[in-house]
């Protein structure tokens, strides 16, 4: 005769879950008094390692004891269902929770969570169904493992996420339809950065939530997971997923605009931690599985510098899209698209523009959008003339037909390249002559015509580097003016010789890459005059210390550049008020290089100087609060 063993009672399951679980978390017998539960809220808010806890210290001091509670019932609820191995028992304690649930709209709470949410949910209107979403979505994680398709797993973020976020909606009276769509995205979008992120974690606890057809589409399988190897069908499938969810954090960018300032800034400050995870995830190469990306303390308090001045300057903030109501179809289709391509250029600037990218922050924003797409039509210039692992002509073809792809573009030909209807459309607005954009295609192509191939890349005079540097540096900074604003004409030569400076400290910092490139900037006549081989400069021994002359030669070369920064001077005040911020901040990076370097001895060769991100903050908080003064008082 087979016995069979009894089930446990559900009474059973909840104390065995309640055992895997904090003993603060289970259910008082007396319900504590409002004040105490608030107090419990708090902490369990404050205590909890999140990327970016809900109650931020930038909310409304009234505002917070609503989000302590709502955090404090998401919190508790996601552990219910995550931190408890059995998953009957998680089953059972999310189904007293629920009843818990009823019990607080009902008058009759007990638990601490609930008898602060009470509150809450009276003061703010809350309906229980948000709250009780949250819950399918905890129990579904008990049952479903895999997901099918990408549509699959947006129905379980409309149960973990979207509800968040409809939250906080409620609590800070900003409801209704087009918010909670728009905050629908956003959510979304945390969610699967959190996915992206936690892949490893999750897939150790059994479950995967990138989408099956995904997986198999890419090559793709379970055992490339569990083996912790990012294969390079991985790493294209991790780039799919991220740069979906890149497209939901920008669906959802306009509600920043639509809410009041407080919650904007949280709103503001969530889309940047998120779109943060992305970029840590992109770091990584899409490496996910052997080491979890993360973001460090010293991004976290830039993100949050960042957000909080876009709460007392809203040009700041996080791009978000016009409203379009007003719009017909044509025109809807024709701004959206301009918008997307003026938010790949940004990405490409915030991506690329080491020293950059700083300054462009202070420019009010249809400036900053310009000046993104000058940079990525730039950047990608340099790209497709740079690549050393294509044959010189094969890169010379490549970017003829590129440049001739663009002259169509600016013509008014139709294009899907985002970089080419940006920059057709800032070139526009800003007057800039199509000839510059020419001259900054020709001043990359330097480097494919200089010499023939072996032989080094050098320049004779300081006159033929002048030249060099024109191209390549003073041009684009003539284009710069023309976004910053100018009516003076002294003003264009300034610009040239602000460009002369910056690519100059360029050379001085990348000597020893530029030799092991087969490159000397340095002029051969300067080389002659310390008595330095050329040879020997593109031969030394790596990481060799440099020697007396070479620092002598350096020193030189930093005088020089030290000349044309004294100039830039002269350059701030003809240039529009409300851009000398951004200028400012651009020239002392480049400058606060230069004296690195100068620190350094001109030992640029053990070492490749930079410019420490704390000192490029502080550089861009003095130009922040310029800019507030600028925009204030003229």
């Amino acid at each position: 005769m087979t016995v069979t063993a009894a089930q446990p009672s559900s009474d059973e399951l909840i104390a065995r879950g309640w055992s895997a679980l904090p003993a603060a978390y289970r259910i008082p017998e007396v319900a504590p008094t409002l004040e105490e539960a608030r107090t419990y809220c708090r902490q369990l808010a404050e205590t909890h390692y999140e990327n970016f806890h809900v109650a931020t210290w930038f909310l409304p001091k009234a505002l917070q004891p609503h989000f302590y509670s709502i955090y404090a019932y998401c919190r508790i609820s996601d552990d219910l269902g995550d931190e408890v191995p059995d998953k009957s028992a998680a089953l059972a304690l999310l189904d007293l929770w629920g009843r818990e649930l009823d019990a607080c709209y009902e008058g009759r709470a007990r638990h601490p969570v609930f008898v602060a949410l009470a509150e809450t949910i009276r003061a703010c209107a809350i309906p229980k169904e948000p709250f009780a979403d949250l819950l399918v979505a905890f129990r579904q994680d008990q049952t479903v493992t895999r997901y099918a398709t990408m549509d699959d797993v947006l129905g379980y973020c409309r149960y973990s996420a979207n509800p968040v976020g409809r939250l906080v909606l409620y609590a800070c009276g900003e409801v209704n339809d087009e918010n909670f769509l728009l905050s629908d995205a956003t959510c979304s979008a945390l969610q699967l950065a959190n996915f992206w992120q936690d892949m490893r974690v999750d897939f150790l606890k059994g479950r995967v939530y990138i989408p099956q057809d995904d997986m198999r589409r890419f090559g793709v399988t379970d055992e490339t997971i569990s083996q912790g190897v990012a294969t390079p069908e991985f790493r294209a499938l991790l780039r799919h997923e991220v740069n979906y969810a890149r497209s939901l954090f920008d669906q959802g960018l306009p509600l920043i605009g639509r809410v009041n300032r407080d919650l904007a800034l949280d709103l503001d400050l969530f889309s940047r931690g998120g779109l943060e995870i992305l970029r840590a995830i992109e770091r990584r190469d899409y490496d996910v599985l052997s080491a979890r990306p993360a973001i460090s303390k010293v991004t976290k308090l830039a993100l949050a510098a960042r957000a909080l001045a876009g709460k007392t300057l809203p040009f700041l903030r996080l791009d978000p899209r016009p409203s379009t109501e007003a719009l017909t179809p044509e025109t809807r289709s024709r701004d959206c698209a301009l918008d997307d391509a003026y938010a790949a250029c940004r990405e490409i600037a915030k991506r690329e523009a080491k020293n950059f990218y700083y300054a462009f922050l202070a420019l009010p924003r249809h400036r900053r959008n310009a000046i993104c797409a000058i940079y990525a039509f730039m950047r990608k210039a340099d790209d497709l003339a740079d690549d050393e692992s294509i044959p010189r002509g094969e890169r010379r073809r490549s970017l003829d037909a590129w440049l001739a792809a663009w002259r169509d573009a600016a013509k008014g030909d139709a294009t899907s390249d985002p970089v080419f209807l940006a920059v057709r459309d800032a070139t526009a607005r800003f007057q800039i002559p199509l000839t510059l954009l020419d001259e900054l295609v020709a001043g990359v192509t330097l480097d494919l015509d200089h010499a023939a191939d072996g032989a080094p890349e050098t320049y004779a005079t300081f006159d033929d580097l002048y030249r060099y540097c024109y191209q390549v540096a003073s041009v684009v900074g003539l284009v710069c003016i023309r976004i910053f604003g100018y009516r003076d004409l002294r003003a264009e030569k300034l610009a040239e010789e602000t460009g002369i400076a910056f690519q100059l400290t360029n050379i001085l910092r990348d000597v020893a890459e530029d030799a092991a490139r087969n490159r000397v900037y340095l002029p051969l006549k300067n080389l002659e005059h310390h008595r330095i081989s050329l040879d020997k400069l593109l031969h030394r021994p790596p990481f060799a210390p440099p020697t007396a002359a070479e620092r002598e030669l350096l020193a030189a070369i930093a005088r020089l550049a030290e000349q044309y920064y004294s100039r830039t001077r002269f350059l701030l005040p003809l240039i529009d008020p409300v851009s000398r911020p951004a200028l400012w901040v651009l020239v002392s990076i480049y400058h606060a290089l230069l004296r690195r370097i100068e620190r350094a001895n001109y030992d640029v060769f053990t070492r490749r100087a930079s410019v420490p991100l704390w000192q490029k903050l502080a550089i861009l908080a003095v130009g922040l609060v310029w800019t507030a003064w600028a925009r204030v008082f003229g």
